[in-house]
C-alpha cells in the first residue's frame, strides 16, 4: 500500500520517537553491577546498608532480588523525573549512552559521595591483633574506599596490642593506599603492637582518657637479654623513621619502645614546645615526658599539653572527630568497615588455626618416627609428615592470599618446607633401601 508523502512523514516521526521512549525507558531503568561483573537492570525498591532490593527480570521471569550490599560494586539510579517528548519539528537526533567511566561517576555522587563533600568511612581496629584483628579486613575495607570515592579514613583503635607481624603486614596494606584518601586514627586505646598502624597514619587523635604507647618487642624472646636489646633498638628505629615521614615527633617511638630511651620537653625561644632525648642543654625549667627508666605511655592529658596528636574533649564521636579536623561537610560512608573487619577475622582464625594444627601434626609424626624402631611405623609417620607438610604449604598460600604473609612468625615453630621435603624424600629411599625387593 502506498501512503501520501504527508502521511509517511507523520509515520517516520512516530517511529523516530517510539525509539527514543523506548531507549528512554532503557536509560532510565536502574543498575546494579556486582563485585563479579553481574549486572541487574531493573527498579531498585530499597536501600540500606546492608543490602539492596531490586525488580528485575530472570529468565523472563518478574522477580524481586536481595543483593548483599558488600558484593555489590555500583549502583546506577535512574532519573525520577518522567521524560518530557514533545513532537519534533525536525528530524531528532539519538543522544549517545554513557561510557563506563561516566557511569562510575554518576555512582559516586548520586549513591555515596557527594560532590563538595568529604565521604568518611571508619574501619574498627578492637581487641588483640592477629586473634581479633587481622590485616585482610583493613585491605578489604580499603579497596571499597577507594572504590567508590572515600575521601578520609578513620581507624578507630581499642587495643592492648598483640602480634607485631600482623601490626606490620597491616601497614604494607596501607602503604598502598596513602595516595588515595587521608587516614587518621582515632585512639581510645593503643598500645604495644598497635602503635605501629597509628603512626603510620596522617594523623594521630586521642580520645578522652585514652592512652598511647607501651610497646616492647621483644622481652628475653631470644634467650639473651643484650640481643632483645638491640632487636627493640631496630624496631624503635625503623618506626621511629615511618613515623617521620608521615609527619609524627618520631623522638617519641624510641621511649615508647627501649627502657633506656628518654624524652623531656622544653620552650625554645619562641616561647613553642621543643623536645630532646637527653637533658644535655636543656634549660632548667625542662620537664619530663618520660624516664630512661620506663616506658613511655602517653596520656591524653600529656598530649593536649605538648601538642603532640590531636585532642578531643566532647566525646570520641565521628561528629566530634571531623569537628576536631575542621571537616565541616561531610558524609558517612557506613557500616561497611565494621562489617568487612568482623567477617573476614573468621576465615582468618580458620587459616590461623589449621596451620596450627598442620605445624603440631607435623612435629607429632616426627617425633613418632624417632622414637620407633620399626620401620613399617616409621614408614607411615614419614608418610603422615609428607601430608602435613603438604598440607602447611596450601595454608600458607592462602595466608598470603589473606594478607598475612607474616603469620609463620606467631608460632613457636614453623616448617622449613625445603628441607624437609629433601629429607623426607632421602628418608623414604633409605627406608626402601633397608626393606629391599
Amino acid at each position: 500500500m502506498k501512503y501520501p508523502c504527508a502521511l509517511r512523514t507523520t509515520l517516520s516521526l512516530a517511529a523516530i520517537v517510539g525509539t527514543m521512549a523506548a531507549l528512554s525507558s532503557i536509560a532510565m531503568a536502574d543498575e546494579i553491577v556486582m563485585r563479579d561483573g553481574t549486572v541487574h537492570t531493573g527498579k531498585v525498591v530499597s536501600r540500606d546498608r546492608r543490602s539492596v532490593t531490586i525488580d528485575t527480570e530472570v529468565h523472563g521471569i518478574n522477580t524481586r532480588l536481595k543483593l548483599d550490599r558488600r558484593q555489590v560494586k555500583s549502583i546506577v539510579i535512574s532519573d525520577d523525573e518522567p521524560v518530557t517528548t514533545t513532537t519534533p519539528t525536525s528530524t531528532p537526533s539519538i543522544p549517545s549512552l554513557p561510557s563506563a567511566s561516566e557511569e562510575v561517576e554518576e555512582v559516586e555522587n548520586k549513591v555515596l559521595k557527594r560532590e563538595g563533600y568529604n565521604l568518611v568511612l571508619e574501619i574498627p581496629l578492637e581487641g588483640t591483633f592477629g586473634d581479633d584483628i587481622y590485616p585482610l579486613g583493613v585491605a578489604n575495607s580499603l579497596a571499597w574506599a577507594k572504590e567508590v570515592g572515600v575521601t578520609d579514613v578513620v581507624f578507630r583503635i581499642n587495643s592492648g596490642g598483640g602480634q607485631v607481624w600482623c601490626a606490620t603486614d597491616m601497614v604494607d596494606i596501607m602503604n598502598d593506599y596513602h595516595d588515595d584518601f587521608k587516614m587518621h586514627m582515632l585512639i581510645e586505646s593503643a598500645i604495644s603492637a598497635s602503635i605501629w598502624p597509628s603512626f603510620n597514619c596522617d594523623t594521630i587523635t586521642m580520645a578522652p582518657g585514652s592512652d598511647f604507647g607501651g610497646a616492647v618487642v621483644y622481652t628475653a624472646r631470644t634467650g639473651n637479654l643484650e640481643v632483645d636489646k638491640k632487636m627493640n633498638s631496630i624496631w624503635a628505629n625503623k618506626l621511629a623513621s615511618a613515623a617521620e615521614a608521615q609527619g609524627h615527633l618520631g623522638i617519641l617511638v624510641p621511649a615508647m619502645i627501649v627502657s633506656e630511651n628518654a624524652v623531656y620537653a622544653y620552650k625554645d625561644e619562641s616561647g613553642e614546645w621543643a623536645f630532646s632525648n637527653t637533658t644535655e642543654g636543656l634549660p632548667r625549667n625542662y620537664e619530663t615526658i618520660d624516664s630512661p627508666d620506663t616506658i613511655l605511655t602517653l596520656t591524653q592529658k600529656q598530649a593536649l599539653k605538648y601538642g603532640l596528636t590531636y585532642g578531643m574533649t566532647d566525646g570520641n564521636s565521628l561528629e566530634e572527630f571531623c569537628r576536631v579536623h575542621g571537616i565541616e561537610k561531610w558524609d558517612n560512608a557506613g557500616d561497611f568497615g565494621y562489617e568487612t573487619v568482623e567477617n573476614d577475622v573468621e576465615d582468618c582464625k580458620r587459616v590461623r588455626d589449621r596451620l596450627e594444627a598442620a605445624i603440631n601434626g607435623f612435629y607429632s609424626e616426627m617425633g613418632i618416627f624417632e622414637s620407633n624402631g620399626n620401620i613399617r611405623i616409621a614408614g607411615a609417620a614419614l608418610q603422615s609428615m609428607k601430608k602435613h607438610l603438604g598440607q602447611y604449604k596450601r595454608y600458607i598460600r592462602q595466608a598470603e592470599e589473606m594478607h598475612m604473609p607474616s603469620i609463620v612468625d606467631s608460632f613457636d615453630e614453623a616448617i622449613d618446607v625445603t628441607y624437609w621435603q629433601d629429607w623426607i624424600m632421602e628418608t623414604q629411599r633409605k627406608i626402601r633401601i633397608i626393606k629391599g625387593p
